[in-house]
């Protein structure tokens, strides 16, 4: 039998190699972070204005976070030099600028979209006049409700200077990863075929092959089925549940888009 002496030097000779061994993986996973970071990883910086920081910072700092989490880069708000430095990969720090100025440009009146705005993380989608402010939400609840879901950034803008009153319909950027977009521009679909029935059907074929094999595996589709409105209903459940776990069981996006599963 063990003495008790003989014991606790057991049990300290095996806390130390616990810590040791921690203290190589800890070594390790920093000597990985630095391999992993790409040849083009840099540092850029952006002056802002006073006003700008307030509405790139977000309440709480939400709008930041947003940015860097679609743009998969790090932000840095240095508030009393007023200066955003971001940190990526050259189409990451891409990427978060165009994101920082679409949100700042929105202080001062409509965001203009032009071609080179797409880096393969852009759907436009033309929302009716009618629904915007249904696509909206009470001071832009539900649109950042969305974004939250499907970790986008989404804002109305003007193509080419196009936008304003008397227009049928806006256009709905919204940025992302091809998964999150096309969850995100369903869920605003779905909005508008409450609000103005019939509009999905006028759209379908711009809607239906966007973004066809786009993803990492080259398998990206869409799929649809028509139901019976006393199918939806059972079909959707109770609060939406029986859609939700569809979405959970088979990795799909699934949303129902008038009487349309897709």
């Amino acid at each position: 039998a063990k003495s008790k002496s003989e014991g606790k030097r057991s049990r300290s000779r095996e806390k130390s190699k616990s810590r040791s061994k921690s203290r190589r993986a800890d070594s390790r996973d920093k000597s990985n972070e630095k391999e992993k970071k790409s040849e083009d990883y840099g540092v850029d910086t952006i002056k802002i204005t006073d006003d700008d920081a307030a509405f790139v910072l977000g309440k709480g700092g939400k709008t930041k976070e947003k940015i860097a989490r679609v743009a998969q880069a790090e932000i840095e708000l240095f508030e009393r030099d007023l200066v955003l430095e971001i940190r990526g990969t050259k189409l990451q720090r891409k990427r978060a600028k165009k994101y920082c100025e679409g949100v700042m440009a929105q202080r001062t009146g409509p965001v203009s979209i032009t071609e080179d705005y797409d880096d393969g993380d852009l759907t436009m989608l033309m929302v009716p006049q009618e629904a915007v402010g249904f696509v909206t939400g009470r001071a832009g609840n539900f649109l950042r409700s969305i974004e939250e879901e499907w970790k986008t950034l989404m804002f109305f803008c003007e193509v080419d200077g196009s936008r304003g009153r008397g227009k049928e319909s806006e256009k709905l950027a919204i940025f992302g990863d091809v998964r999150g977009r096309r969850g995100a521009e369903l869920k605003v679909l779905s909005a508008v075929e409450t609000k103005m029935p019939g509009f999905l059907a006028k759209v379908k074929d711009d809607v239906y092959d966007r973004d066809r094999g786009k993803d990492e595996t080259g398998t990206w589709g869409t799929d649809t089925m028509t139901f019976q409105d006393d199918e939806l209903s059972y079909a959707l459940g109770k609060q939406g549940g029986t859609r939700k776990k569809l979405e959970r069981s088979s990795g799909a996006i699934v949303q129902y888009v008038g009487a349309g599963l897709m």
